[in-house]
């Protein structure tokens, strides 16, 4: 078996499992664990699934791109996926930690630098 396709199905595996635990965490952590998840393991569930897609992006193997890039798309997955879950747990979730906020604004300002400079460097004509 090739390495590059070991990788590329692993980054495949993990994005599919980031994926399901965003659906439906109760269903993936309880085939996993055999229990049921409270409203706050549902919640670890699905930031979870954002870290395997985030994962995901940044394993790929692609012989066009940069390792680099891939690296850096993987993080800004993640920032700009944890800000759009931690913000739907928080006006929809009925989550209200002192920390929820703010860490989504952060996750949030970070991710909107690092699709800025991801844009800039790889998109923009020089």
């Amino acid at each position: 078996m090739k390495t590059r396709l070991l990788f590329q199905a692993s980054a495949i595996f993990e994005a599919i499992t980031g994926l399901a635990l965003l659906a439906a965490p109760e269903r993936v952590i309880g085939s996993l664990l055999g229990d049921g998840l409270s409203s706050t393991g549902v919640a670890v569930g699905r930031v979870l699934g954002i870290g395997l897609i985030s994962l995901g992006v940044a394993a790929w193997e692609s012989p066009a791109q940069d390792a680099r890039l891939a690296q850096r798309a993987g993080l800004c997955t993640y920032n700009v996926g944890a800000t759009v879950v931690l913000a739907i747990l928080g006006v929809y979730g009925g989550m209200n930690g002192i920390g929820l906020w703010p860490a989504a604004w952060l996750h949030g300002l970070v991710g909107a630098i690092m699709l800025w400079i991801i844009v800039k460097e790889n998109i923009v004509p020089r």
